[in-house]
């Protein structure tokens, strides 16, 4: 069963500051820390390092005005896509590129994306490096300068290193154990007790041996 507690408005009826005070009476932004990203380094700095750890400091840098340069782009697929638009009411030979002037239309700059089977003869006031090369693999021409290719191409262009395949190490072939030689076992020979009776001196040991000492 749910059990529901009074609210304890409801014990601070008639009194006027419900217990908040003479002077501040739970008024104004002292009481919420702020209107917006007020505290940002004092009461709500555990936020900011946990949630918004650039909200403070410089970030970047921006170029001046006068180096900025601010183009009308648009990509090969896109010129594709619209071509019934670029090509409206213009005459066309057979077997001839089709003629488009961009700068017409309000673009600057021809960018590389996309596929061309088409022979386009673009105008434009800047074409990629991309660009130009897709153009004219496809037996169009290009009207315009043309931009130097970048000396470090963009990270999708670049071919991913492959990880080289490791080579197998052969397994060590184990050494091979001596077997040890299993000691002969000595044949029990059947050996011929002496006898320990001590035979009878004969006389004519005693006899030279008596000589001898004389």
């Amino acid at each position: 069963m749910v059990v529901r507690k009074p609210k304890k408005v409801r014990q601070r009826r008639g009194s006027r500051t419900h217990g908040y005070g003479r002077i501040g009476q739970h008024r104004k932004g002292g009481q919420r820390g702020g209107k917006g990203k007020t505290g940002g380094k004092k009461h709500d700095w555990t936020y900011v390092t946990a949630k918004d750890p650039n909200r403070f400091g410089k970030h970047g840098f921006s170029r001046p005005t006068k180096l900025r340069q601010s183009f009308q782009a648009i990509n090969i697929r896109d010129i594709i896509r619209n071509l019934p638009q670029f090509t409206e009411g213009k005459p066309r030979a057979k077997d001839a590129p089709i003629s488009i002037n961009l700068t017409e239309h309000g673009y600057d700059k021809v960018l590389g994306a996309g596929t061309i089977t088409i022979p386009l003869a673009l105008t434009a006031e800047l074409f990629t490096h991309r660009a130009a090369e897709k153009i004219k693999a496809a037996g169009g021409s290009t009207k315009g300068k043309i931009q130097e290719p970048t000396k470090h191409p963009a990270p999708s262009l670049q071919p991913t290193p492959q990880p080289k395949p490791k080579a197998k190490k052969k397994p060590k072939a184990k050494p091979k154990t001596k077997t040890k030689a299993k000691p002969k076992t000595k044949s029990k020979a059947k050996t011929t007790k002496k006898s320990t009776t001590t035979k009878p001196k004969t006389k004519r040991a005693t006899a030279t041996k008596g000589k001898s000492k004389t």
